[in-house]
């Protein structure tokens, strides 16, 4: 019987062999330590979270506090539409988020600009996509802002739906704020040289050949040999003369992953292949192809990768970037008042035509969070949040009644019965009642504090 004999050579080529399948099957039930993912990158929200909690202060009231309200900002965000502009004031006392809600369409350029009263405070700026999954609302964040550059942040819509804007302060943060938010179209140009929105005359979606075909772009209306343009810098993918589109331009825009398409063009000026730049000229308005017997227009269509035909509107239509002043007092911003009338409407956007959250009594207590327009977005001692108009604001300068006590009484720091007391004030002394609830009142007692006192029957 013969002994087989291997190599060196061959021998060191099967235990490679061997460590790379292992490698690979370990890899596989990610068990391997030369494939270890790398952990994902903290956003400044985490990273301060993450500090807390390397300092021991994770479990501190103060702590969870700030935590729990910036996940409740995400439940309690208000509705919003752009332009807004919107001043508010952050405690130091007392942790705080704002949540801002907006239905924002692919295409469209969300402008942020925040700016702290107080120079160095850090101030944290997320941004989260609302999907449902299965019935199940699935929050993802999508943005954020670094450390201290919460200043001109621009963020480009890639998928249609509801967005959460989150802003919170450091903990211990008192400072005034300034916030503007802006939509804005994500290419800076408009297909055709010297149109806008109103010379759109036929939108994405429109029902063509009697309802057998959608329409797949927009028209634009405009005189013959009016330039076309292109949006951004890119190929010339395809120069054509066929079928629907008669004399057509494809310009391939490879930052978005997406194709312009030019149709019913007059002339076109350009080649396949090319390179050109936003704001160079295409072609020239025309009415080729199925448009022969319509004025002179240009139909531009978006096909975007992984999506087909997607409506190419709120790529390019502009909107109003001008946010309108606040027109009241801003020194209730940070402040306790009261509702001035009966039934005053909480609603859920600073507009008279948002939906209405709820109605409030009068005199009941409302803390002033920001400003914006005629509007102030307030809070209940409930904890409901939403906007009253400037005249159902009332300033508590005016107690509505002098109280004398009939016996002690305990003055909470907040308007439940579990609140820690701040004060025990005896039988006679005086109150100054400033508004009240149902089961609170909110007055102020000696030295000019300000606490509540629960309302016993």
């Amino acid at each position: 019987m013969s002994i087989k004999t291997f190599s060196l050579p061959v021998v060191l080529s099967y235990f490679t062999v061997l460590i790379i399948l292992s490698v690979l099957v370990f890899s596989c039930k990610n068990e391997s330590p030369f494939f270890r993912p790398k952990p994902p990158k903290l956003t400044p929200w985490e990273k301060y979270g993450a500090a807390l909690d390397s300092t021991g202060l994770s479990q501190s009231r103060l702590a969870t506090t700030w935590r729990s309200v910036g996940a409740q900002a995400l439940k309690d965000s208000v509705l919003i539409k752009s332009p807004h502009r919107e001043q508010g004031f952050f405690r130091a006392e007392k942790p705080s988020a704002l949540g801002y809600r907006l239905d924002l369409k692919m295409g469209e350029l969300l402008k942020i600009n925040l700016l702290a009263g107080q120079e160095n405070t850090l101030l944290f700026v997320d941004l989260f996509y609302e999907e449902l999954i299965d019935s199940i609302i699935n929050i993802q964040p999508v943005f954020h802002a670094e450390e201290y550059q919460t200043d001109s942040l621009e963020y480009e819509i890639k998928n249609s739906g509801i967005y959460i804007l989150r802003v919170q302060p450091e903990l211990l943060a008192a400072c005034r704020y300034n916030l503007d938010i802006i939509v804005q179209p994500s290419y800076s140009y408009f297909p055709v040289s010297g149109k806008g929105n109103r010379d759109v005359w036929s939108f994405f979606g429109d029902p063509r050949d009697g309802g057998r075909r959608t329409h797949k772009g927009i028209d634009i209306f405009a005189r013959r040999g009016t330039p076309v343009v292109a949006l951004t810098d890119g190929w010339i993918r395809r120069v054509r003369d066929q079928g629907l589109g008669g004399k057509q331009v494809w310009l391939s825009d490879t930052l978005r992953k997406q194709s312009l398409y030019y149709a019913h063009l007059d002339s076109q000026l350009v080649k396949e292949g090319v390179w050109v730049k936003a704001g160079d000229t295409l072609g020239l308005v025309g009415n080729t192809g199925n448009a022969r017997f319509t004025p002179p227009h240009l139909h531009f269509s978006i096909y975007r990768r992984g999506y087909g035909a997607v409506d190419p509107h709120p790529f390019v239509a502009r909107q109003n970037a001008k946010p309108s002043s606040f027109l009241g007092d801003t020194t209730f911003i940070g402040q306790w008042m009261r509702v001035r009338e009966n039934n005053a409407r909480l609603r859920v956007s600073p507009d008279r035509r948002s939906e209405s959250i709820t109605r409030l009594k009068r005199h009941l207590p409302i803390e002033i969070l920001s400003a914006s327009r005629g509007w102030y977005r307030v809070l209940t001692p409930e904890g409901m949040q939403g906007y009253l108009f400037g005249t159902s604001i009332q300033s508590t300068e005016r107690p509505l009644q002098q109280l004398t006590l009939e016996t002690h009484t305990e003055i909470l720091n907040q308007a439940t019965p579990s609140a820690a007391p701040v004060a025990i004030l005896q039988a006679t002394d005086q109150v100054s009642v400033l508004a009240q609830s149902e089961t609170f009142k909110l007055v102020e007692y000696e030295d000019n504090s300000i606490g509540w006192m629960e309302i016993r029957e």
